[in-house]
């Protein structure tokens, strides 16, 4: 006797099964907000259907490519590590691909590839991470064509889509107020890049802890990188060691942890001792900031949540979802103890051997 093949299930026999609509099936499908219960029933007629969504059919329905963009300065840093692990987290979700668009090639600003993604319309939505002064025509060219955006620590406040940053002026203070207890009173920052608001909102937490306990954040002890970068930490590290030991600052707070990997890095190599010599602070919280020696004391950022609120925000855009409230939301970091920061050397400086 000759079978019939099955017939495969559908939307609509998933939808007949749990006792929903389509659109409530479309809705846990793409991650969208359905009551826990109606989820549970959902999730379990698809299991006992054997449902498969296509992806291809959701897009070419809705006259989508299924694909949303990431453009970012390098699609290589730690920092971006992080942030995309949150968002694949969500993508996995809404059974969408990414497209990652690194604005610096080898050392060069072009933003070519990002343009043409927009233009050609290749994607359903657009995440700007650490979105600079420099994307402005990318912004503009997605908001011609009603692109939807999002923004992961931008450098400039936006008026259009969801920003995710950090409370960056609480973790400056959170810095000052744990070297003034190791008994620092003059403490450096090398920042990011002065235009930054992250790195603003850093320096200005930090000096007001420092000055309400009566220490100094002096005009000379503080400078800014042209980016959160190596270069940037290096050239940290030799205006650092360009002063004589009595000179310096006891205590640096560094942009972000890769730039005071580096001062660090800069530093030993020179003979200083750290933190017997001097303190290092920085934010973040990359992996390498446990693994270098001395380890790094950081302020770390929850990446993979802000990675995952800037995408989720993004499809609920891009699925029509209304967002009630706020346009930005700031999540806590937290203060992570390590080696490279101690008590402040009482007595002369350490000389040089």
């Amino acid at each position: 006797m000759i079978r019939k093949a099955s017939r495969k299930p559908t939307i609509l026999t998933v939808a007949a099964k749990a006792r929903v609509a389509p659109t409530t099936i479309s809705r846990v499908l793409n991650g969208g907000y359905v009551s826990a219960e109606v989820r549970s029933r959902v999730q379990s007629a698809i299991k006992l259907l054997g449902y498969v969504p296509s992806s291809t059919a959701r897009s070419l329905k809705y006259g989508r490519k299924g694909c949303i963009g990431v453009a970012v300065e390098s699609v290589y840093g730690p920092w971006f590590m992080g942030l995309l692990s949150g968002i694949e987290d969500e993508l996995a979700k809404a059974h969408l691909s990414v497209m990652l668009g690194g604005l610096k090639v080898h050392g060069t600003y072009d933003a070519a590839r990002v343009a043409s993604w927009i233009s050609e319309r290749r994607i359903d939505g657009l995440i700007f991470a650490r979105y600079t002064r420099r994307e402005q025509p990318l912004l503009e060219a997605a908001r011609d064509v009603d692109l939807p955006v999002t923004f992961i620590c931008p450098d400039e406040a936006q008026t259009v889509g969801l920003t995710v940053r950090c409370r960056n002026f609480d973790a400056g203070r959170a810095v000052g107020t744990h070297l003034l207890s190791l008994g620092h009173r003059r403490i450096g920052f090398a920042g990011g890049p002065k235009d930054s608001i992250d790195t603003m909102d850093r320096m200005r937490g930090l000096k007001q802890a420092v000055e309400q306990a009566g220490g100094e954040l002096a005009a000379s002890d503080v400078s800014f990188g042209a980016a959160y970068d190596d270069a940037s930490g290096a050239a940290a590290a030799r205006e650092f060691l360009r002063r004589s030991s009595t000179d310096r600052p006891s205590a640096v707070v560094l942009g972000n942890d890769l730039m005071a990997l580096v001062f660090m890095h800069e530093l030993l190599q020179h003979g200083v001792h750290i933190p017997a010599d001097v303190s290092v602070v920085g934010f973040d919280g990359v992996d390498e900031a446990a693994r270098f020696w001395p380890s790094l004391t950081t302020v770390v950022q929850p990446m993979q949540t802000l990675g995952s609120a800037a995408c989720r925000a993004l499809i609920d855009e891009i699925e029509g979802v209304d967002r009630e409230g706020s346009l930005s939301i700031e999540y806590p970091m937290e203060l992570v103890v390590r080696n490279s920061s101690g008590p402040k050397r009482t007595g002369s400086p350490r000389k040089k051997s």
